[in-house]
């Protein structure tokens, strides 16, 4: 029996066993976080409080400035018939969502007094704010006696690392403003609260102790200072309702005027402040487009990842606008990867956000590289000026790497990714103007310098040079490898690129590109697609290779997505990457580290995608399932990965390229057969004919001089075609 008919066979006996062990969708996370593209906050359903303020989205403005967390918490408490209790000491009813807005909704009880509260930022203010709204209900059949709703807000605004020192509160104008070493603050009670409290009367203490609320004209100056407020419902008729709020709002500037005209946007009313924020959010869906053919399971959840698509971009003025973080917080990836970035860009190109996609390619292709030589070996980093990062940007949209003791991650396949992801939104939108706006960042500074990071020389002529990639495996000491994942990105970048410049009238520079993506997917053809028909991880790994992030050849068109390759490798991840511990999903290779074995929801949703390209709709279906089954017992959200043996949500909540973004996509494409890309590279039996025009691969690429001894025009059009026959030569002798 042949191997692939082997691996066929064995494949076929997993889902049986799995499933008899398969661990159902159940709750593990309890934290709803939300965000206007400005502040962020979250809500904690476990500790039933506000847990999260913070004044930016993004987590370092620069390398020296990170940003603030301005909470320590804040929740409401309520009185009936004379008997108070803090909210955060009583069980929720009910927690999720305002429907599909990004607002987050819980609602407990004391007595008959029934407290759905609200908590959003709105999107009407580019300024750091949380709304948080209660809904008072008498559900009782008389009306109500001796009876109130407290709120309590404990700020972090004063010195030292939590916070806590020097803080002031005191009464002015209708509401509380607290200063402190980190800035204002403002508490707004809508309406006109009945008493206000601050420390040294703290209201916590007040509400326990069974009283009311005592004014308080000036906290004076103390450490860890907290304000509330007390509204009288005495008198609240069976089933009458009322609503009252509380908006804390932040300038790290001080000043009052400022956020007084931010506040003017929120409205005067607790009802004005929920409407407005629910008309936005009603705006924002009807904008949006849905797949045909959803469950009603999948367009609950379809319709949340577009509410974190939204949440997870930058809105601030200036160079960070636009940006998108691989998670919201209070999760620590609230960093704009380009890799994460691309991926959200092209769900809210799928599901028509063209305004959100147009400011993240602006924002990707608006900065400017600063790795490009030289590394410890005086050998270059990308060697020739570039403009998209080699891994990830700063809130102010400067260039960020991570280091260890192996090196900064210097990864080479955003840049590809941003080219796909710019052509495709070109395509559906007609936005040439952007493309004009940034044609040498495009071009130059992008494309070109793709082009030229072709090796030209030795076992790996033709990949783009090796690379830390998508695992980020560092630069030093064997961490950059020639990965499946960059060659495949660099294909796809070329092809968009080439797309691009047809829109311009740019032939020969589409040629160009069009050919050196031809030439780059024949050599990454040959050198990583092993005997067996199953893609590498990389040239340097030749045992243990599996890798899901080698679906980008399938994705792609480098192989046919229902080809031999394709089945092949679907069938060795399928072996080697499920995870039998659950009966579910994927890990993302089998380099073994914890990190690694964890099931990857992007890798279950890419795998999906591949198995319905390949005529392997069960395969998909059971997968998309059971992501949004999960999602469905965990408010809807997704997460970074899974836990091995319990599948509880691990790492960071909720992901945005890599859950929201491809989840999106993959709804996306339920119901799509295979089509044929230009160029794709054929199976063991010969596939289809590469381009044969491809002296002009390589040409001027305008970047001038490359550093550290980095030629950034290396291949000729001759050598290139001679590099071409060579790497076919070398297909033909490994499939012998």
């Amino acid at each position: 029996m042949r191997l692939a008919g082997l691996l066929a066979v064995v494949v076929a006996s997993i889902p049986a066993a799995a499933q008899a062990q398969a661990v159902p969708p159940h709750r593990s996370w309890g934290v709803l976080a939300w965000s206007n593209g400005v502040a962020s906050a979250a809500y904690d359903t476990v500790g039933r409080k506000l847990s999260s303020f913070q004044e930016h989205l993004y987590r370092y403005r620069n390398a020296t400035t990170p940003t603030r967390q301005l909470a320590y918490d804040a929740y409401f408490g309520l009185r009936v018939d004379g008997q108070n209790l803090w909210l955060n000491a009583r069980p929720l009813d009910d927690a999720g969502w305002d429907g599909r807005a990004g607002i987050a909704r819980v609602v407990q009880h004391h007595g008959a007094l029934r407290a759905t509260q609200y908590f959003f930022s709105p999107f009407s203010s580019t300024a750091p704010l949380v709304v948080a709204v209660v809904e008072l209900e008498n559900t009782g059949v008389t009306a109500l006696g001796d009876a109130a709703v407290f709120s309590i807000a404990n700020l972090r605004l004063g010195g030292g690392a939590d916070g806590t020192t020097g803080e002031r509160i005191t009464w002015t104008n209708g509401g509380f403003e607290e200063r402190g070493a980190r800035g204002l603050a403002l508490h707004r009670p809508l309406p006109a609260p009945t008493r206000h409290a601050a420390s040294p009367d703290n209201p916590y203490l007040l509400v326990n102790a069974g009283g009311h609320l005592v004014d308080t004209a000036d906290s004076g100056l103390r450490d860890d200072a907290v304000a509330g407020f007390e509204w009288d419902l005495s008198g609240l008729a069976p089933g009458e309702v009322r609503r009252v709020a509380v908006v804390l709002a932040f300038d790290s500037g001080g000043d009052r005027a400022a956020l007084d005209a931010t506040l003017a946007g929120v409205g005067s009313s607790a009802d004005g402040a929920l409407a407005s924020a629910r008309a936005d959010w009603a705006t924002f869906f009807a904008g949006v487009k849905v797949p045909s053919g959803l469950t009603a399971d999948q367009r609950i959840v379809y319709d949340r990842q577009l509410a974190v698509l939204r949440m997870g971009q930058v809105r601030e003025p200036g160079r960070s606008h636009g940006a998108v973080v691989a998670s919201l917080p209070p999760g620590l990836w609230n960093i704009a990867w380009v890799r994460d970035q691309s991926f959200a860009t092209w769900a809210m190109i799928e599901a028509g956000m063209e305004a959100e996609a147009h400011d993240a390619l602006a924002f990707l292709f608006g900065g400017t590289g600063t790795y490009v030589c030289c590394d410890r070996d005086g050998g270059p980093w990308v060697g020739v000026p570039y403009a998209i990062s080699i891994t990830r940007y700063f809130g102010d949209g400067s260039e960020e790497s991570d280091a260890n003791e192996r090196g900064p991650n210097i990864e080479f396949d955003g840049f590809g990714l941003a080219l796909a992801t710019l052509a495709d939104h070109v395509e559906a939108t007609d936005d040439v103007a952007l493309v004009m706006a940034y044609d040498d960042a495009i071009f130059a500074r992008t494309a070109d310098v793709l082009v030229g990071l072709v090796e030209t020389t030795g076992p790996a002529r033709g990949l783009v040079r090796a690379d830390s990639s998508i695992w980020e495996t560092h630069w030093y000491d064997g961490g950059r490898q020639h990965f499946a994942f960059t060659q495949a990105t660099a294909v796809v970048g070329l092809r968009g690129a080439a797309r691009l410049a047809d829109r311009l009238g740019r032939a020969n520079d589409a040629a160009r590109y069009r050919a050196g993506a031809d030439a780059i997917a024949t050599a990454a053809v040959a050198a990583l697609v092993d005997p067996r028909g199953v893609v590498r991880a990389s040239l340097e790994q030749t045992t243990s290779y599996l890798d899901a992030a080698a679906v980008g050849f399938l994705r792609w068109g480098l192989v046919p997505a229902d080809g031999a390759v394709a089945r092949g490798s679907l069938d060795a991840w399928k072996l080697g990457l499920t995870n039998p511990l659950t009966g579910h999903g994927y890990h993302r290779n089998d380099d073994g580290g914890p990190y690694d074995e964890r099931e990857w929801i992007a890798v279950d949703l890419w795998i999906a995608d591949a198995a319905r390209a390949a005529g392997r709709p069960d395969e998909a279906n059971a997968l998309i399932d059971w992501v949004t089954a999960l999602a469905r017992a965990n408010y809807d959200l997704l997460p970074e990965n899974l836990d091995r043996v319990t599948a509880d949500y691990q790492g960071e909540v909720p992901m945005v390229g890599f859950g929201a973004g491809a989840y999106v996509s993959s709804l996306w494409r339920q119901g799509e057969r295979p089509v044929e890309l230009d160029a794709g590279i054929g199976d063991d039996d010969g596939g289809r004919a590469v381009d044969a025009s491809l002296d002009a691969a390589i040409g001027d690429n305008g970047t001038g001089a490359g550093c550290c001894g980095v030629n950034p025009n290396p291949t000729s059009g001759a050598a290139l075609a001679g590099l071409v026959l060579a790497v076919l030569l070398r297909r033909r002798s490994s499939r012998a």
